[in-house]
């Protein structure tokens, strides 16, 4: 076996190369995982650096909304030792759909009956945490406010009761506006992983006037340092049953509406690739993967020069992402994943729609662990179907073939979290790894 410092693709770029097998070879090939990679012949390996496989990269923002999240986000102060300035404020806004109108109740004679006539007492709020994705030292308290301001359950941020198009309402406060109290409790994750806070009558009543835009509950958290990720929540009213008066009923009631507000909002990168977040960010890469190679000698040698690459010789393709510390406030706690489509009409970026995904289904899951400080740890997103259809011109079934392709949530969005790779100009931008495969047809 042999490595080569510097063979050259067409354009004259040198990249990382490293003969696999020549013909009499018999070793076994550490950086191949599979024999099927290395047919009869030699096979080599070959990592691009960034402008030897892609012309450019663009990173956009806002697609989705906070609001498309089930659950929610807590955080008080979270990163800003880290940042050297503010950290991020996090709020879930919860407004309670219609209370229920029947329930089934025992009567006095033990007869199972509808009853319609109900009298609600009061309640409380459950909420539920993700504690795999949420990050805390010890207890926690959060704190329940009765919102007062109407609000807009889909386009509510931080600064806007409402900001939809053409039409924007702020709060009279950042962060919900004017609040009143409710109630506050500690939540201790070694007791489990739910919260229960009482709610009055007078404020159940009050709750069950569906005509009211500003009814709605926003928690957050006094406890710096901490964001907690939001399952799921919901209400749990007290009732007492005309044909049983002498019973206490709970009755569970879901949400309208949920969603969670935060800041400061994550600016547009300038030197960095990312993704995810809420609104999400992708990625957009143009690619112009090389499709005559003029080196190394062996290879020159062996088939001659310049070597034509077509999607037979590729057995193995991958992008090279090099995983970066971002912000601390946007960090990802808990593994998320990555998704790669192609662009369909690059001319309409941002808003252009995308093929279907080309790492199946589950993409490729990233752990948190690999953005931890240093980080500097490569993510191999496996392109081999996408490569030989950029070398044979179109897809295998013979449909059009674009040279952009989006890097992306595989669910958008899916967390206020987000990934960030090194960028294009940095020595770790990303790379193209190719296993090329080279037979005696080769040679004649």
């Amino acid at each position: 076996m042999k490595k080569h410092q510097a063979p050259s693709a067409s354009r004259g770029v040198p990249a990382v190369l490293v003969l696999l097998g020549l013909y009499g070879c018999q070793e076994l090939l550490p950086v191949v995982e599979s024999p099927d990679l290395v047919k009869s012949g030699f096979a080599i390996e070959l990592v691009l650096p960034f402008d030897e496989f892609a012309a450019g990269a663009r990173v956009y923002g806002g697609y989705g909304r906070a609001s498309d999240l089930v659950g929610g986000f807590v955080a008080h102060e979270f990163g800003a030792q880290r940042e050297g300035g503010q950290g991020l404020e996090a709020a879930t806004l919860m407004r309670f759909g219609r209370y229920p109108r029947v329930v089934q109740v025992l009567d006095t004679t033990g007869t199972l009956r509808p009853d319609s006539s109900l009298t609600f007492l009061g309640g409380h709020i459950v909420a539920r945490f993700d504690t795999i994705a949420s990050v805390h030292d010890g207890p926690v308290e959060i704190v329940a406010h009765a919102l007062t301001e109407s609000w807009d359950g889909i386009s509510a941020t931080w600064e806007y009761a409402v900001d939809t198009i053409g039409h924007r309402v702020a709060w009279s406060r950042l962060g919900g506006g004017v609040v009143e109290d409710i109630a506050s409790v500690e939540w201790d994750p070694e007791t489990g992983d739910s919260i229960r806070i009482q709610v009055d009558s007078a404020r159940i009543a009050a709750w069950a006037d569906t005509t009211d835009m500003g009814r709605g509950v926003r928690l957050t958290t006094t406890t710096p340092g901490v964001r907690l990720r939001i399952a799921s929540s919901f209400i749990r009213l007290d009732t007492r049953p005309s044909l049983n008066p002498d019973t206490i009923l709970q009755v569970p009631s879901g949400l309208d509406l949920t969603t969670f507000i935060y800041a400061p909002v994550p600016s547009q990168p300038r030197k960095t690739l990312r993704v995810g977040g809420a609104p999400a960010w992708r990625t957009v890469l143009e690619l112009d993967v090389p499709g005559v190679l003029d080196g190394p000698e062996e290879l020159c040698d062996a088939v001659g020069c310049p070597v034509e690459i077509t999607e037979e010789h590729v057995s193995f393709a991958a992008l090279r992402l090099t995983t970066r510390v971002g912000a601390r406030a946007f960090s990802p706690s808990d593994t998320l994943s990555v998704d790669l489509r192609s662009v369909m009409a690059p001319d309409f970026l941002p808003k252009s729609p995308l093929g279907p995904s080309r790492l199946g289904f589950a993409g490729k899951l990233a752990p948190h662990g690999l953005f931890e400080p240093p980080a500097g740890e490569v993510l191999e997103l496996v392109v081999t179907s996408l490569v030989r259809d950029l070398l044979r011109g179109e897809t295998q079934g013979g449909d059009p073939i674009g040279d952009w392709v989006a890097l992306l949530s595989t669910i958008e969005p899916i967390s206020v979290e987000y990934l960030t790779f090194e960028g294009a100009a940095s020595p770790d931008a990303p790379a193209l790894r190719l296993i090329l495969n080279f037979s005696r047809d080769d040679e004649e």
